[in-house]
Formats: structure tokens, C-alpha cells, sequence
């Protein structure tokens, strides 16, 4: 799809909820502003790429550092509250690994 089909279809959409519920200010508001920014950068191209970057190499090695040092933290702190902590609650260090593995699904398989 290109801008001006994209545009075509929020005018298009902005009418049709129009005519069905009446927009409210912010609705005309939010639409006018889509349309706006689309017919400003003309084509696709211009806009930024919505997809993650990966990470490089030194950026996943910093990363898994700083985590590895967060998890010893972390690792402190649930021996400390082992006690106080209810059973159902997550323990930090599992959640210190969780974070590592959706980052690393997300960032490092790009």
C-alpha cells in the first residue's frame, strides 16, 4: 500500500465512523494528524523502520553483563526476603532471566 492509498482509506475510515458514531474532536483531531504526517513524507521511505534493530555484538556482550551483575544483585536480595516473600511471587533472579531471554529472542534473532 502507498501513502496516498493509505491516506485514501483513513479519509475513507474517518468518514464512515463519522456518518456511524460522530467523532468527537479528538477522533477528527487524531485522524487529521495521520493524515497529515502521511501526506507530509510522501513516500514510505521517509518514515523511520518500525522493526528492532539488533543488537551488535559489543551491545549483546554489555547487555548480558550488566545483567549478569543485576542477577547477582537480585540474587542478594531474594536470599534476603526468602522469608518474607509469599510463595506465588516470582523470585527476582527468575525474572532477571526472563528479561535476558525475551531480549535475546527479540534482539539477537533479528
Amino acid at each position: 500500500m502507498n501513502n496516498q492509498q493509505a491516506i485514501n482509506l483513513l479519509k475513507d475510515l474517518e468518514k464512515s465512523l463519522d456518518d456511524y458514531c460522530e467523532l468527537n474532536d479528538e477522533g477528527k483531531t487524531a485522524f487529521g494528524m495521520a493524515i497529515t504526517a502521511l501526506e507530509l513524507f510522501g513516500n514510505s521511505e521517509q518514515f523511520p523502520s518500525a522493526q528492532p534493530e539488533p543488537l551488535t555484538d559489543k551491545e549483546q556482550r554489555i547487555f548480558l553483563a550488566a545483567m549478569g551483575r543485576e542477577e547477582k544483585v537480585c540474587k542478594q536480595v531474594d536470599e534476603e526476603c526468602r522469608d518474607c516473600r509469599e510463595p506465588y511471587e516470582d523470585s527476582l533472579v527468575s525474572v532477571c532471566r526472563e528479561i535476558t531471554r525475551k531480549v535475546k529472542g527479540a534482539l539477537w534473532t533479528i
